[in-house]
């Protein structure tokens, strides 16, 4: 079964407040830039944002009748995004991570046509980092954000072969 992208200027109220729960839940917050609680309405007011913007794409992804994640791109240009991730945290299941970044190099590919896509993760994060660099993400650079060390990757693929 494929995976299914939902926009997330057209999830359910249902789906926009799971995904807010996601997002506070103190495990995906902690490998957040901002780490405090998003209140309802500033996520409402993010999603309205959305439906504006031409360089930002969010993503509920589900599999198998199951929503595993959420994927992310900003900053679109012609030939690269910066991509972001986090995995249903109620969910145990091991692989999803790589589904969700399945879902992120068919995307960047089918839709987008990017060559480059950028990632960052907190050097504490190693579990993403790992990810990133399995699907062949390589460490360019590093920076601080918040008094938070940050690991930032890239991956080209001048061929647009992802």
């Amino acid at each position: 079964m494929p995976l299914c992208l939902c926009n997330f200027t057209t999830l359910s109220k249902a789906q926009k407040e799971m995904v807010l729960q996601w997002r506070n839940h103190e495990r995906i917050r902690t490998y957040m830039f901002r780490q405090t609680p998003i209140l309802g309405q500033e996520h409402t007011d993010f999603i309205e944002k959305l439906k504006r913007s031409l360089d930002r794409r969010y993503f509920l992804v589900q599999y198998e009748s199951s929503d595993i994640g959420v994927i992310d791109f900003t900053h679109i240009s012609s030939h690269s995004a910066t991509i972001g991730l986090y995995v249903n945290p109620y969910l145990n299941q091991k692989g999803l991570g790589s589904l969700l970044m399945s879902a992120i190099l068919g995307y960047a590919k089918e839709t987008l046509n990017l060559s480059l896509l950028y990632a960052e993760a907190f050097a504490t994060n190693t579990k993403a980092i790992h990810l990133y660099q399995k699907f062949g993400f390589f460490e360019v650079g590093e920076k601080e954000v918040n008094n938070q060390h940050i690991i930032c990757m890239e991956r080209i693929d001048e061929n647009r072969s992802f």
